[in-house]
């Protein structure tokens, strides 16, 4: 009986096959890391410049400290939903929501009492500005994290596939199983700045271009004030 040989023509196939995969997996999020990333470096100067300043200013507690991350609860949920019980996926869902509630309340409450928009203005110019937060939150701690996480996963998938580590293993075992939900997790903390930048200038670029010719009428002229 002839022994079957694979190829080196197929082998070179099956190579590019899963090469294009994971590089159509990639290449989307990599746009969005790497252009949140040079967007934050182009800022750095600026930053440290402004840094002094902000010291003495009020922390956002939604945007600037650890709480950030509650807004991520949902990537987490779905990056663990092959080890845990099924209810934990919805309720992650509930506490990002409940945390992107929270800070458009947030932002809403301190442009309505913040004395900068005219008396019988300021209702429609703080709904703007919470109406603001609620596209940015979406979209920084929803939509981009949740697509680029997903995509992560996927490719981790395709590689242990593809190192035939998944396919054709009973027990691949808890660490294999595992793996796609740890590289997730562990890309969380690399792709937050970067893509909170890529969503700031996007708003500036879309929606806050569109509003701030109205918010403009409704501020309070101080320097005209008798």
């Amino acid at each position: 009986t002839k022994a079957r040989l694979t190829s080196p023509s197929s082998l070179s196939v099956v190579d590019v096959a899963i090469a294009e995969a994971v590089a159509s997996a990639a290449a989307v999020p990599t746009i969005f890391v790497g252009a949140g990333s040079f967007l934050l470096s182009s800022k750095g100067e600026e930053k440290e410049e402004e840094s002094s300043s902000a010291d003495d200013g009020e922390v956002d507690i939604y945007r600037d400290t650890l709480l950030r991350y509650a807004g991520y609860a949902n990537e987490v949920g779905e990056a663990f939903a092959p080890l845990v019980p099924a209810v934990v996926v919805p309720a992650s869902y509930g506490v990002a929501i409940t945390y992107v509630i929270a800070d458009t309340v947030d932002k809403f409450r301190k442009s309505l009492s913040g004395g900068k928009y005219m008396q019988g203005a300021s209702t429609k110019c703080a709904i703007i500005e919470g109406v603001d937060a609620l596209i940015w939150q979406l979209a920084a701690s929803v939509a981009l994290p949740g697509y680029t996480i997903h995509q992560v996963v996927a490719i981790t998938v395709t590689l242990l596939s593809a190192m035939g580590l998944t396919d054709g293993v009973e027990e691949p075992g808890p660490i294999i199983d595992a793996l796609p939900t740890f590289i997730g997790l562990a890309t969380i903390p690399f792709i937050v700045k970067p893509l909170d930048e890529f969503a700031e200038v996007g708003m500036d670029l879309t929606y806050r271009k569109l509003s701030m010719p109205f918010l403009e009428t409704c501020e309070i002229d101080f320097d005209n004030m008798p």
